[in-house]
């Protein structure tokens, strides 16, 4: 079985830093909007016929110009995606890690900000 993977711009606002400074009215409606277009992604994605894995590895890749997030402003930034995903069936749960047992972050440095953007990609280990 092969790998999920989505990828979207990431909306700064959604990081840590971000939803910090911001009003819970103002950022919810990200956050919605976020869960959303993931659930939509992955649906898209699991047309080839993917079953939901029982585990499963969890990748997170920045493409980042300019300045990258931090680790834990990444983190935070992919909750409502991952979330989406989970609303979708593409993994079973987002925060067991009976289920989920691996997460990893990478960054790699592109040359433009057009081009910058994070790719989510969900690895089934079994089914």
């Amino acid at each position: 079985m092969e790998s999920i993977t989505i990828e979207f711009q990431a909306d700064s606002r959604l990081s840590k830093n971000g939803l910090r400074r911001a009003h819970w009215r103002s950022s919810q409606p990200l956050i919605r909007e976020a869960r959303e277009r993931a659930f939509i992604l992955g649906r898209m994605e699991m047309e080839g016929g993917w079953v939901t894995p029982d585990r499963c590895r969890v990748d997170v890749r920045q493409f980042w110009a300019g300045k990258p997030f931090d680790w834990d402003g990444l983190a935070t930034l992919c909750a409502s995606t991952l979330d989406g995903l989970v609303d979708a069936g593409v993994m079973p749960v987002d925060d067991d890690p009976t289920h989920v047992v691996s997460y990893a972050m990478t960054a790699e440095r592109v040359q433009h900000r057009a081009d910058s953007r994070i790719a989510v990609t969900v690895t089934p280990l079994s089914v």
